[in-house]
């Protein structure tokens, strides 16, 4: 009996019998802690106008990570994306014929890469000098069953759309009567 009645003496303070898993489980903790906490600050951040003097300190710190997520936005990021941004695109055929083609809704608006879709495929609209030529090309591959004899892009200008017009039932996106519909410019396709 006596020899039961002795024990081995247990050191209860805090952390000395902790193993190597609990310590790893407790180190990821802190990790995505402070991930989160630094993501949510670059989120906020992010947003606000260039000019606040608060934010300029913190914008240097946090404009490489910003840039490589994919989260830098302005103001804009709050509102929607209006039609000015799914420019189109006028196929010609031999006959004549015209065919319209807004490339963004050809993209799953669900997908990861919307976003990424989005961005570029404004380009032959904000520099038909540099990307134009190429997207040109591209479009005419693209449209071969047409036999394209030009490809022409299209910039489109959202009119203002008042909430009466949305209670009238009307579309600002494909109501023709909102939208203003601009030749960029015109490219010819190769003929085979």
């Amino acid at each position: 009996m006596e020899a039961a009645a002795k024990t081995i003496p247990v050191d209860r303070r805090a952390g000395a019998g902790m193993t190597w898993k609990a310590c790893r489980d407790r180190l990821i903790y802190w990790a995505a802690s402070l991930f989160l906490a630094w993501h949510t600050i670059a989120m906020m951040l992010t947003p606000l106008p260039e000019q606040n003097v608060i934010v300029q300190a913190f914008r240097s710190l946090f404009h490489p990570y910003v840039t490589v997520v994919g989260i830098d936005a302005s103001w804009n990021f709050f509102s929607p994306i209006g039609s000015s941004y799914q420019w189109r695109y006028v196929v010609e055929d031999a006959g004549g014929n015209k065919h319209t083609f807004t490339p963004i809704k050809e993209i799953n608006w669900l997908t990861p890469v919307h976003r990424w879709y989005e961005k570029i495929l404004q380009e032959p609209m904000l520099g038909p000098d540099l990307y134009g030529d190429y997207f040109a090309k591209f479009f005419c591959r693209k449209q071969a069953v047409l036999r394209p004899v030009a490809i022409t892009f299209v910039a489109v200008e959202e009119g203002e759309f008042w909430p009466q017009d949305y209670l009238l039932g009307k579309n600002r996106t494909t109501d023709p009567e909102y939208l203003t519909e601009i030749p960029v410019r015109r490219y010819a396709c190769a003929q085979k």
